[in-house]
């Protein structure tokens, strides 16, 4: 199993490229890589399997290109969490390689609340209200890699 990453109040596990065929579980993931201690995100979504959905993943040679090496990831067993997860998170980070819209502020409000993650609901109604992205200190815009 590889190390685990907070992201968002969450541990996720970092499972490289080639080991996701091993991990057949529903579950949200981040294509990311490691850079100067800080996880870099290319690409956010969520599966039912995800051993089958990175076999023919359309992003994975694009999020391969930008340096990501392993898929972050976190198990969710209900399909609409996992999909309000996946909304947080790419409005939150607002991936490159995810092709549709990046969530508006009230559906990044909605999924946060229904992920229980009120901080993040309140970053995303202060950015509606100020119709701009709320300013978040540096180390809020990447997630942490948990030490020890």
């Amino acid at each position: 199993m590889g190390k685990r990453i907070e992201v968002l109040g969450e541990m996720f596990t970092a499972v490289p490229f080639g080991e996701t065929r091993f991990f057949g579980l529903p579950c949200v993931y981040l294509m990311a890589h490691e850079k100067a201690g800080e996880m870099v995100v290319h690409y956010a979504g969520q599966t039912q399997k995800l051993d089958k959905r990175y076999a023919s993943h359309h992003q994975l040679d694009a999020a391969k290109a930008r340096g990501a090496t392993h898929a972050l990831v976190l198990v969710v067993r209900d399909l609409r969490d996992r999909r309000e997860f996946e909304t947080m998170l790419r409005w939150f980070f607002r991936p490159p390689l995810n092709a549709e819209d990046v969530p508006s502020h009230m559906q990044g409000w909605r999924a946060a609340m229904h992920c229980g993650k009120a901080d993040i609901a309140e970053l995303a109604r202060a950015a509606h209200m100020s119709c701009s992205r709320a300013l978040l200190p540096p180390t809020a815009n990447q997630p942490m890699v948990a030490r020890g």
